[in-house]
């Protein structure tokens, strides 16, 4: 399994802005949009806000990781927004968030969430990618460039 097969060039954003964690899950749900044939993305959204009341999926070192299983996906699907400023997502350390994955899976997807969500951490807790990913100049860099690392 490889991070970039849940992933599309149109489902990545560079130029991530938002005032609020609720602003950021809307537009990474809006992302989603265009890479998933979805017919409610308001259910999405909901069970990603129930998720972040939990716990915050901002683990610290600019990155957060939204996540959750939906009806309305059929397979792992990720979108990723990147902010070259950083935006506050009530992170767990206190720090302000560059990279959001969001990771949508299938209710039915058994542990391959949990794999993908696990690929990701291992890509981003490099220093030198998450400088890498900051300085890209396109979706197709960062689509690039993650295949690179697989």
């Amino acid at each position: 399994m490889k991070l970039s097969e849940y992933l599309d060039e149109s489902g990545i954003v560079l130029d991530m802005t938002g005032g609020s964690k609720s602003e950021i899950l809307s537009k990474l749900v809006e992302i989603l949009t265009k890479t998933a044939s979805i017919s409610d993305s308001a259910e999405i959204l909901k069970t990603l806000e129930d998720r972040e009341k939990l716990k915050t999926t901002g683990i610290g070192s600019g990155i957060a990781i939204p996540h959750c299983k939906s009806a309305e996906v059929d397979r792992v699907h990720v979108v990723i927004g990147i902010s070259k400023s950083g935006i506050d997502f009530e992170s767990l350390d206190r720090q302000p968030a560059n990279f959001f994955f969001l990771l949508v899976a299938p209710e039915n997807a058994g542990s391959e969430h949990l794999k993908a969500s696990a690929k990701i951490v291992r890509l981003v807790r490099d220093d030198q990618v998450r400088e890498d990913l900051l300085t890209m100049a396109s979706p197709k860099d960062v689509y690039d460039y993650i295949k690179s690392k697989e």
